[in-house]
């Protein structure tokens, strides 16, 4: 059974609460990140993604305007930052991961050992696992047996 140890990113981009939405945004930006975690002092107590960002900067008491944006230096990362921690466990199933994601509408999880950081697991972490290790790595699911064609096509 695949597990998250097997696909999360260990090496995690994070940002701290004092960061301002302008460098939140670079750093998601040019990293090609939708979401980091963000930490006070080595613990998570957040998370923050581009949807984080853009509500902020579009539904906040100051939207952003074309002509002037002083918002993204003046607002923090803690302005905009989920508070509402979903995590799993590195062993945790890439199915179980993929569960809850799917049930809270998020796009990535914390992979926490113990009340630490270990990593964190995306939606693309998942997809590329599946297309890179075939569907049939998540469980129920099997190959064609009336198929020659050696392509990675799965039926399902």
């Amino acid at each position: 059974m695949l597990r998250v140890r097997d696909i999360m990113t260990c090496d995690v981009a994070a940002l701290t609460p004092e960061a301002t939405i302008r460098e939140a945004m670079e750093m998601l930006y040019t990293g090609h990140l939708s979401g980091a975690p963000v930490l006070r002092g080595g613990s998570v107590v957040g998370v923050i993604s581009m949807t984080d960002v853009a509500d902020l900067l579009v539904n906040g008491p100051e939207p952003v305007t074309i002509d002037g944006d002083s918002l993204l230096d003046e607002r923090t990362v803690e302005d905009a930052m989920s508070r509402d921690l979903i995590s799993v466990s590195p062993d945790a199933s890439v199915k179980s991961a993929a569960t809850l994601m799917r049930k809270r509408g998020v796009h990535r999880v914390l992979v926490m050992d113990d009340d630490r950081l270990a990593g964190i697991v995306s939606s693309l972490d998942i997809a590329r696992a599946v297309s890179e290790r075939g569907v049939m790595a998540l469980g129920g699911v099997s190959r064609d047996p009336c198929c020659d064609d050696p392509s990675p096509w799965i039926t399902i």
